[in-house]
């Protein structure tokens, strides 16, 4: 069944027994028509004139792997746009068009915004990193309509809402990870001009991939309920109040959760390797990454969409839901910060400390004294 709009525009094109009479009727409907063919053609010059800046952008790397996945993404908007042209739905293939390109442009935003907070405050601290990356995420956010812009966002919504298909989920994940390396490449061009360093997520390698794996997983889990719990809810009325819960809950986790940088996004950690390395991290050499930010982050997501589906059902209320979310996102950070990752802090002193041990002057070795750092312990 065809949408109510597409309907309405069908109701008005005119047919072989309604041509235009000249009246003012007719005019009308003529000039609704000619609105309408030039709002089609110029998204698909518009679309193509982005894809183009994108290649451009970072087709200067010298790798071949990642001159491949730019080539990938690349032709993803205009295989999209092909299908509508060669007799597919016409609706389907605009709704896909328009949310690879509302992704595309979203995370390139949010990523150049939100990830220059504290380069931009120079890392004063967190009060005025926690202001600066509250108002930057405002404006990503409001500027490009509210995209997902997140991997584990896109998942949970695929398996807790029946409508959302996994065909425009995985299309708007291909978006995402596009946009992420030009927002990336954008924002280390500028990060000469700021203050402070910019900086991606990586594991921390002092730790088993048992800690990494459940910190990413853990820290998703936090952020989708909070997603669900603040912004598909009442809550979400008042746009700067959901904002609010859901950066504090981002802010939370990026504080509390430093086994993997974190990311708690997939599209935001892999997008950077590529931007600084010129090519898609491989298994060999990131295996860390591929644990925590894609398996862990998305198991964190999948649990958590399978959680709402329980919570979201028509016998509870609205404030039920809102109160089991939060209980979900609380149950999540709590389960990091007050158990796992108090192991996961004395394992990196271990680790630091012999380390300090291993590095000492053979003379300060022959009388067995410790680092200066550590006389105290």
């Amino acid at each position: 069944r065809k949408p109510a709009a597409h309907a309405a525009l069908r109701s008005i094109q005119p047919n072989a027994s309604q041509r235009s009479c000249g009246c003012r009727r007719c005019g009308a409907r003529d000039g609704i028509m000619g609105s309408q063919t030039f709002f089609e053609a110029a998204f698909g010059v518009g679309a193509g004139a982005y894809v183009l800046a994108f290649a451009g952008c970072v087709y200067g790397s010298a790798s071949a792997q990642a001159r491949l996945g730019v080539s990938l993404l690349a032709c993803a908007l205009p295989a999209l746009l092909a299908t509508e042209l060669s007799g597919g739905d016409v609706v389907a293939g605009d709704a896909l068009a328009g949310n690879w390109l509302q992704e595309f442009v979203g995370m390139a935003v949010m990523v150049a915004c939100t990830c220059s907070a504290g380069a931009l405050v120079g890392h004063l601290g967190k009060a005025y990193e926690y202001a600066a990356h509250f108002a930057l995420m405002m404006v990503a956010d409001y500027s490009c309509d509210g995209p997902h812009v997140n991997p584990l966002v896109t998942t949970t919504q695929c398996v807790a809402k029946p409508e959302q298909t996994w065909t425009d989920g995985l299309t708007r994940i291909a978006a995402q990870l596009g946009g992420g390396v030009v927002g990336w490449r954008l924002l280390l061009a500028a990060g000469a001009y700021m203050p402070g360093d910019v900086g991606g997520p990586a594991p921390d390698a002092r730790l088993p991939l048992y800690y990494v794996f459940l910190s990413e997983c853990l820290g998703g889990a936090a952020l989708c309920g909070a997603v669900w719990a603040f912004a598909t809810t009442k809550m979400g009325d008042v746009y700067v109040r959901k904002m609010a819960l859901i950066n504090c809950t981002l802010r939370t986790v990026i504080l509390a959760f430093g086994a993997t940088g974190p990311a708690v996004n997939p599209a935001l950690a892999f997008s950077y390797v590529f931007a600084t390395e010129g090519a898609w991290p491989t298994l060999e050499n990131h295996w860390p990454s591929y644990v925590a930010y894609w398996f862990g982050g998305l198991t964190g997501a999948v649990a958590m969409g399978l959680c709402w589906r329980f919570i979201n059902v028509p016998s509870k209320s609205e404030t039920a839901k809102i109160v089991l979310g939060a209980c979900c996102v609380g149950a999540c950070i709590a389960a990091w910060s007050f158990h796992l990752g108090v192991e996961a802090d004395a394992l990196v002193s271990d680790h630091d400390y012999a380390a300090a041990m291993e590095r000492r002057h053979p003379l300060t070795k022959l009388l067995k004294r410790q680092p200066k750092a550590y006389r105290e312990l």
